[in-house]
């Protein structure tokens, strides 16, 4: 067998929050065909193996991981299929997303033009469902081609098979560890966009008196909106929005309003969304600011000063740094307003 791991790497500079322990074994993939050798191997040395993308919603932990970190860095753009009306492009998973997204801007392809600035790579896409500003993932996604790690062949799942959810799918859920994303088919359209259905992107066009904006006037109005509410990485480490938007009963939301009688419903106001079926999704970071809660630090984690939905490492931090910082969060939460922050990156622990 050729196949031959690097050993004893260094996590933390894997992952754009910089916090992790050491692999004892990591490798890269830049083709599918190479999964069936690597997994022969695994398999004869019964070790676990991790799954690593590109590292902007992974927070590895502490000590060391005794088994294969897998980084997944398959490239490609194609387009597939052209109509009329729609397109559809197979992307490698290894492909920078916000680069992909510019791409299929540039060419005329509307669908995605609003997940633009959203950091990682193609093949973590579809494992959290992204979103944000009125689209998401599932709604552009037409399959999705895996490595079965329990048949070992490479394999295509269709939109339905993978069970998207809010911030969710099977890769993150029933079927966790079994599949490798290798691309992405994306079904795309070739019409001229509307404006993203969010208040910050409307907003953001009457403010600019643009009735109907070009997909780049789309691409760009979102990328400043986020970079006033999001922080870059590279200048102080973080995974983006720590917690996912809670969906709450409508007696929890009611008793949220009752508490801050200032706040207007959706679409006014995008801090309390009523949903089909009698829920309401709840802005997690108003919830924490109005705890009070923006710009504490513990040890050497701290949530942002001026975003209360970015938590950062300050510099060194541990998992159980970020832990203590957590549960901090969730304990007042629950407390004032009985519901139950979920954390959005995927987080590590090894035993």
């Amino acid at each position: 067998m050729s196949f031959q791991p690097q050993q004893n790497v260094d996590l933390a500079e894997l992952t754009t929050f910089k916090i992790g322990g050491r692999a004892a074994f990591y490798t890269e993939v830049t083709s599918a065909s190479q999964l069936p050798e690597i997994f022969a191997w695994l398999n004869q040395k019964e070790l676990p193996h991790l799954v690593l993308s590109g590292g902007s919603n992974t927070i590895f932990g502490d000590g060391i991981f005794r088994g294969l970190v897998i980084k997944i860095s398959i490239m490609g753009f194609a387009v597939l299929n052209e109509s009329e009306k729609s397109v559809d492009i197979k992307v490698g998973a290894g492909e920078d997303w916000d680069a992909v997204v510019r791409r299929t801007v540039e060419l005329g392809f509307s669908g995605i033009e609003a997940l633009s600035g959203i950091p990682g790579l193609t093949g973590a896409t579809p494992v959290q469902n992204i979103g944000a500003y009125g689209q998401e993932l599932k709604d552009t996604v037409k399959s999705v081609e895996v490595f079965d790690t329990k048949c070992a062949e490479v394999t295509s799942l269709t939109r339905a098979e993978c069970g998207f959810g809010y911030r969710d799918s099977i890769f993150k859920s029933i079927s966790k560890g079994r599949y490798i994303i290798t691309a992405v088919v994306f079904e795309l359209s070739k019409q001229a966009p509307g404006v993203p259905n969010y208040k910050d992107v409307v907003s953001y066009f009457e403010s600019h008196n643009i009735a109907s904006p070009s997909l780049e006037q789309i691409r760009q109005a979102v990328l400043e909106i986020r970079s006033g509410k999001f922080v870059d990485p590279s200048v102080m480490p973080n995974a983006g929005s720590f917690f996912k938007n809670p969906i709450v009963t409508e007696l929890v939301a009611k008793k949220i309003m009752q508490q801050n009688p200032d706040v207007k419903l959706y679409p006014e106001d995008t801090k309390i969304i009523p949903l089909e079926g009698g829920n309401y999704k709840i802005a997690a970071g108003w919830l924490i600011q109005n705890l009070g809660l923006k710009g504490l630090e513990l040890e050497k984690v701290r949530i942002d000063p001026d975003h209360a939905l970015v938590l950062e490492n300050k510099g060194g931090a541990s998992q159980k740094d970020l832990k203590h910082l957590v549960k901090r969060i969730q304990d007042a939460a629950i407390e004032k307003y009985d519901i139950e922050l979920e954390p959005e990156p995927v987080i590590v622990e090894f035993n």
